[in-house]
């Protein structure tokens, strides 16, 4: 819901890739657009990120031909091409993944980890010249896990319900990140994954996509509760939809 074109130089997009390039101000519950999704990737937003890509993966400093013009693309603000990770490298569309040096916490459990460029050989009669590589995303994220067909969403624990060593359910309050109208999703939250182990209970919580057209306000928070089959003890509470696992912890 809080999608934000941010850089360490306080990078913008400006506004003529708004008006040419229709960028969107949060994620939309029709999935992402780009890339393939599916097992064995991530999501930075709209970008699949494969699995492999944050600890392995190529640096920029390897980019193709195409790869390295792209960083000469308009309004592509000046990288250290080592420390930026290889998501995609073709003829059209280049993008790169840093981790932050700091994670980014907006609140609401939503605690941004790498930021994202995406530049695009766009063909647009007011930019000069035309066709062109321009960029089209800076833009911070956590890499969260692919759900289908949910939307992702941001997760705390619920101030009104504490977690207690002897409770058998976690109450937590659910933030979808998808446009909303600045609604709840009651009815909508889905627990897509539930593990139990000695240390901690690490939950995968989605968001089925509201039917019809929405705007883009901030979205409250929604309770949800997670039924144990015994009591947490002094287990931890972990987002295992997000990469690497996060401790959900109150707002």
């Amino acid at each position: 819901m809080r999608e934000s074109s941010v850089g360490r130089a306080g990078w913008a997009v400006g506004a003529v890739a708004a008006v040419v390039l229709g960028l969107a101000g949060c994620a939309t519950a029709d999935g992402p657009a780009g890339g393939t999704g599916g097992e064995g990737s991530y999501r930075c937003w709209e970008t699949a990120v494969p699995d492999d890509v944050p600890e392995s993966g190529v640096t920029a400093d390897r980019l193709s031909e195409d790869g390295r013009a792209a960083l000469d693309g308009i309004e592509v603000p000046p990288i250290d091409p080592a420390e930026w990770t290889v998501v995609e490298d073709g003829a059209e569309r280049v993008a790169l993944l840093r981790e932050l040096d700091e994670p980014e916490d907006l609140g609401a459990g939503d605690v941004r980890t790498h930021e994202m460029l995406v530049i695009e050989w766009t063909d647009a009669p007011n930019l000069d010249p035309s066709p062109t590589w321009f960029l089209t995303a800076a833009q911070t994220c956590a890499l969260r896990a692919d759900l289908g067909g949910l939307g992702t969403a941001t997760l705390t624990l619920d101030p009104d319900h504490p977690p207690m060593p002897d409770a058998r359910e976690l109450h937590l309050l659910v933030t979808e990140m998808a446009c909303n109208s600045g609604e709840d999703a009651e009815g909508r939250v889905r627990l897509s994954a539930l593990a139990v182990r000695d240390d901690a209970v690490a939950v995968t919580v989605g968001v089925e996509p509201r039917d019809g057209a929405a705007d883009c306000p901030s979205n409250p928070a929604t309770a949800f509760v997670v039924e144990l089959d015994e009591p947490l003890g002094d287990r931890v509470v972990l987002d295992a939809s997000v990469h690497p696992a996060r401790e959900v912890v109150l707002p």
